[in-house]
């Protein structure tokens, strides 16, 4: 046991505030599960995603998700990924690792600062540092990694490159020793939805009132309009009806981390009920105020408790309220009703019946409320592996874990086609490097282009798809500058 608790403490003190993603714009039949032991359910919009959740795609369906770094993840039909490290340290720095099983997935973000950012596909993985809009597909056989805009560092068992803007690199995850790397990319019918959502998420002009936020900025601009108040500076107000409240459109979900979590029906509902609160300004009516913390809330309310029921209201910006002292937003009109029993997970307000005349007769305030019974048979509730691999890494940061050059991705050298050996130079010994076969076309729905086979003992050998069958094994291969006749 004393071992046990000595090998747990190292990740315990590198622990930082829990990060959360959001289930943005989606179509068709999405799905979700947040933990190994949940069965699977609809996705539902600005439901968080935590560390580990996995998420799937049916058909011709499509998700975007949105990061707390605000990059921006998308799945087409068919697909599976995992948020599968999405961590912060104490020290302030994000580990993000995502995962794709299968299918089609974009992905548009880059690390900032020393925050670690890595994206994975069957047999290879990508490390993020600057700017970047990647295109990652698998299939049962293969894997196809590409730079639409920036670069990546690309990584595989045999080799180590900066995938650059305008290449695409595939591989056949059974056969490791080889690969392609293509200097211009295929493109696909889903590359203009990707292209377009990364417009609509990049132009927000609510982006200077929240600095510090970098998700679900872009739903306030068409929702909305930006005040000035004399208490609290720029506050956001919605397009809602009169008798409008916060707090009534959408469900309390329990997640294990963070007790009973607001999940918003309205479009906008991300930013105004995780981060800041609400106040209600006479002849404004309901707006919000940012604050200027950027820690993820699961929902700032006071609490009614009764018997079987519960209800709910937004706090003030900067009230700090204990029970049973009455809250200072409190009205019976501006509170949500619903009912409520012993370990539910779900708390719905739609089709509660009636607001209570006199809560307080019958209701008290309370801090939370109970939790659910936890199932210890959560804890061993196994999931298949992904096969991408891994599923979690351990964090070695520059600064953080140890002390290096300024930039260890920079301080690598890429391999580039100018410091390749040629065929005459691999023969006369092994060089140190592993095999990479690289081609100039791209695939275009046609037969996979032809390769050379190379001893996994070998160096690194630049090709074209041979036009003619050669006449000699020591014939060395066509100029990879020349583009193919």
């Amino acid at each position: 046991m004393k071992s046990l608790w000595l090998w747990l403490l190292p990740m315990t003190l590198l622990a930082g505030q829990g990060r959360y993603a959001r289930v943005g714009d989606f179509e068709g039949s999405v799905e979700v599960q947040i933990h190994a032991a949940d069965a699977w359910e609809p996705a539902l919009r600005n439901m968080p995603l935590g560390e580990l959740a996995w998420l799937r795609t049916e058909g011709s369906s499509r998700i975007e998700v949105e990061l707390d770094d605000g990059s921006v993840l998308r799945l087409a039909g068919d697909s599976l990924a995992e948020l599968s490290d999405y961590t912060r340290l104490s020290t302030g720095q994000r580990i993000t690792l995502i995962s794709l099983d299968h299918g089609l997935a974009y992905f548009t973000g880059a690390a900032e600062g020393k925050d670690a950012l890595m994206l994975a596909v069957p047999g290879a993985q990508v490390t993020v540092r600057r700017a970047a809009r990647l295109r990652l597909e698998t299939r049962e056989q293969w894997s196809e990694i590409a730079a639409g805009e920036g670069a990546a560092r690309f990584s595989s068992p045999t080799a180590e490159f900066d995938l650059e803007e305008g290449q695409m690199a595939r591989l056949d995850p059974a056969h490791p020793a080889r690969f392609f790397l293509y200097r211009e990319i295929s493109p696909l019918d889903t590359d203009r939805w990707s292209g377009e959502r990364d417009k609509v998420l990049a132009s927000t002009a609510s982006a200077g009132h929240v600095p510090h936020l970098h998700y679900g900025v872009a739903d306030l601009d068409a929702n909305g309009v930006w005040i000035q108040s004399a208490d609290f500076g720029a506050v956001w107000k919605p397009k809602m009806p009169e008798a409008w409240a916060p707090f009534r459109n959408g469900k309390w979900r329990w997640y294990d981390e963070l007790g009973y979590t607001w999940v918003s029906d309205d479009s906008w509902g991300w930013l105004p009920y995780h981060y800041g609160r609400w106040v209600q300004q006479e002849g404004t009516g309901w707006v919000w105020a940012p604050g200027k913390s950027a820690v993820f809330k699961p929902g700032e309310v006071y609490w009614l408790k009764s018997a079987k029921l519960v209800g709910w209201g937004p706090l003030a910006p900067g009230e700090e309220w204990k029970p049973p002292v009455v809250p200072r937003l409190f009205l019976n009109a501006n509170t949500t009703y619903a009912g409520f029993a012993p370990e539910a997970r779900e708390i719905d307000p739609a089709g509660f019946p009636t607001r209570p005349e006199e809560p307080l007769a019958t209701a008290v305030f309370t801090v939370a409320l109970p939790s659910p019974a936890f199932p210890a048979a959560r804890l061993e509730m196994p999931r298949p592996v992904l096969r991408a691999g891994s599923t979690r890494v351990v964090p070695v940061l520059n600064g953080v874990t140890f002390e290096g050059p300024a930039d260890a991705a920079e301080a690598r050298a890429p391999v580039s086609n100018a410091a390749v050996p040629t065929a005459a130079g691999y023969m006369s010994g092994p060089p140190a490097a592993q095999p990479i076969v690289i081609v100039t076309n791209p695939p275009v729905q046609a037969p996979d282009p032809s390769y050379y086979l190379v001893p996994v003992y070998t160096g690194i050998i630049v090709v074209n798809p041979p036009q003619h069958k050669a006449t000699s094994s020591s014939k060395p291969p066509p100029d990879p500058d020349k583009p193919v006749k």
